[in-house]
């Protein structure tokens, strides 16, 4: 199965993120829920189901090393590539350091060796085609008024996730939660 792991914003973030960003109708998008916003510490790529055990003991082992710590979302759009639009994602750096120690024997991902760049998708490129440059540097505003806010959430726990493709979307189903010690 496909599997990352990541850190979810809380119900609050999620909420005044939804207010703050206004999705653009436009056929070269394709916009992520918001239930599946999240920042992917390390994408693992297809781990066999017997190993599965020994990864959650794994990343367990974080408990007692990874800290609680704050998550800040950018106050404007961005994009990864040229496919990805997302807002930039700081306060991660070492909790992604040591996830990714934890889950190294597992990880069958052609992306194991980039650096860990922080980031939320709130939409990807369709097949083809690239983010339309009107809807980078777009910024996430107080209600609509324009002016850019930053939005900070504590990180308190990290997500084992199984990612399945399907006609709605990608799904995601939780295997393990990790709480972080502090």
């Amino acid at each position: 199965m496909r599997l990352f792991v990541a850190v979810w914003p809380t119900d609050q973030v999620r909420d005044r993120l939804v207010g703050a960003i206004e999705p653009q109708v436009t056929a070269e998008l394709r916009w992520v829920r918001p239930e599946n916003w999240h920042v992917t510490l390390a994408f693992l790529g297809s781990v066999p189901d017997d190993e599965l055990d020994a990864l959650v003991a794994g990343l367990r082992s974080i408990q007692s090393q990874a800290l609680r710590c704050a998550a800040a979302l950018g106050t404007h759009t961005s994009t990864m590539g040229r496919s990805v639009l997302c807002l930039p994602t700081t306060g991660l750096d070492e909790l992604a350091g040591v996830v990714r120690d934890s889950t190294a024997p597992f990880n069958r991902s052609d992306y194991r060796d980039r650096p860990f760049a922080g980031h939320l998708t709130l939409a990807r490129a369709r097949r083809g085609r690239a983010v339309p440059g009107l809807a980078v540097g777009y910024p996430v505003s107080a209600l609509g008024t324009g002016v850019p806010v930053s939005m900070r959430w504590p990180v308190s726990e990290v997500r084992l996730v199984a990612s399945e493709e399907c006609r709605q979307g990608t799904e995601y189903s939780p295997r393990a939660l990790v709480a972080l010690a502090g």
